[in-house]
């Protein structure tokens, strides 16, 4: 297909916009079937034979969590430098930030921002008073459409990131309000305001519908593909599914004698239809066998099947942030049958925060590898057993409960909700007698959400009685009791 003009006889310009979102593995998910960023790359050069005027845009959260992200490299977790150089490969053009840029440590969080090839944007996040300025980091940029010598078209591009991740080393501003700031700033002069955004999808609502000067909202922090429309001028908010499972093509147009922006979007789903870049296929590569052997230093085969399941295993967020699934049960039952010894029995209950489930992804029947149980549980940790009054484990409940949509819904086994209450190994919970759970240290650390009392170091109720090994042995060797070992 032939290159559009740059402007037509109507004075129309004409852009494209490959725009991504919440990416975590540089390899294909689902079993290979979706994703991956060498396919993402293959369908930007087609864009760019199509339209040399395509942009590249990823609306952040890329550095962390990611499974390969935790492997130790050359002494060191990679902590997102494997996402940033296949993203530098792939040829991204601007990125915003998202709230788990900010769970590496500063030193990482700045290194990464240096090692980019692309500049990012947020209105709304400083280094504290006093300290150096972020690397490559600003509120605004503009990117040029060269119509023709002497004339260029102004793409603004704007965006802010939800404050949920605090670190000593960034300082938020309200969002919307920055975001809102920055816009009128930068509308001025640019012909049109991109809002690459990382919010909720209530908050980008409301940047579409009241921030005078956005043309358009691409977003990210959900993990599933939205395509709306706010306030009087039908501002488009989109954003595509996580780990590139899906990619938008946004095609703009804008009007020079009226400055009218019309956006056509196409979600493409990114598949095995699509091939490898080889370049890209070549960095991945490249990354994989680094955090492969950075595991297996670590006591892990990435590549040893462990198991071969015959049910499909659900991971995304919003299943096991919102109802008990499959996958957490065999996970909290892990837990649970790792605190049996020679001379104790099981603890009565398993329980962890869906939080730590991080792979977002539905895992097919058939092989599971131990790099598999490493995507589900990439913060790994440890096991722990603890007792504590049931009048404590009812209220760990209800705040479970009441988390529900968030990392902190609680995943469990023994444990059942009825129409009464709750049950413990088919029994009414019975809050004047102690129980025994096995749970994460993370859990019992008062990290998580309104579970701050929950804290082993503090809360005298709450008694380690035992150390059980790593949280992913615990589901590999459960996967094993439910499907059996590889024959």
């Amino acid at each position: 297909m032939a290159p559009p003009p740059a402007v037509t006889a109507s004075g129309d310009v004409t852009f494209t916009i490959l725009h991504i979102n919440d990416v975590y593995e540089i390899t294909p998910v689902e079993g290979g079937r979706s994703g991956g960023l060498a396919r993402v790359a293959t369908l930007r050069q087609r864009l760019l034979a199509e339209d040399p005027d395509t942009f590249t845009m990823i609306a952040g959260d890329f550095f962390s969590p990611s499974a390969l992200g935790t492997a130790r490299v050359d002494g060191a977790r990679l902590n997102g430098r494997q996402m940033v150089a296949v993203l530098n490969a792939v040829g991204v053009d601007v990125a915003a930030l998202g709230n788990h840029e900010f769970d590496v440590a500063e030193a990482d969080f700045r290194a990464r921002l240096a090692e980019s090839r692309f500049p990012y944007v947020s209105a709304n996040v400083a280094p504290p008073a006093g300290a150096d300025a972020y690397p490559n980091v600003s509120p605004s940029v503009v990117l040029p459409v060269v119509v023709a010598p002497g004339d260029t078209l102004r793409v603004g591009v704007v965006s802010a990131v939800i404050p949920s991740t605090r670190k000593p080393y960034v300082v938020y501003a309200p969002p919307v309000e920055a975001l809102a700031d920055e816009t009128a700033l930068l509308a001025p002069r640019t012909d049109v305001v991109v809002a690459l955004t990382h919010l909720s999808f209530a908050d980008d609502a409301t940047v579409a519908a009241t921030v005078d000067g956005v043309d358009m909202v691409l977003g990210g922090h959900e993990h599933e593909n939205v395509r709306a429309y706010r306030g009087p001028r039908l501002v488009p908010l989109l954003k595509a599914d996580a780990n590139a499972r899906t990619a938008y093509v946004h095609r703009v147009t804008v009007n020079r004698a009226t400055g009218a922006v019309r956006v056509a979007s196409e979600l493409v789903p990114v598949t095995d239809a699509i091939p490898d870049d080889p370049a890209v296929a070549a960095e991945v590569a490249r990354w994989v066998a680094a955090g492969y052997a950075g595991f297996r230093a670590d006591g892990f085969e990435p590549d040893r099947v462990a198991t071969v399941t015959t049910d499909d295993l659900d991971g995304r967020e919003s299943t096991v942030r919102t109802r008990a699934a499959a996958l957490g049960q065999l996970v909290a039952e892990g837990f649970r049958l790792a605190s049996q010894t020679a001379a104790l029995p099981p603890a009565e209950a398993g329980l962890f925060n869906s939080g730590s489930v991080r792979v977002d992804d539905v895992l097919p029947a058939g092989p599971f590898t131990e790099y598999d149980a490493i995507r589900v549980l990439p913060f790994g940790g440890e096991v722990v057993t603890v007792r504590m009054p049931g009048a404590l484990l009812a209220r760990v409940l209800a705040q479970g409960e009441a988390n529900v949509g968030t990392g902190g819904f609680l995943q469990a086994a023994g444990l059942e909700r009825t129409a009464t209450g709750w049950t413990v190994g088919g029994q009414p919970l019975d809050e004047a007698r102690v129980y025994t759970v096995a749970t994460s240290d993370f859990l019992v650390s008062g990290r998580e959400t309104g579970l701050d009392y929950f804290n082993a170091e503090t809360n005298p109720d709450v008694v380690i009685a035992g150390r059980h090994g790593d949280v992913r042995r615990a589901l590999l060797n459960q996967l094993v009791r439910v499907y059996g070992a590889p024959r």
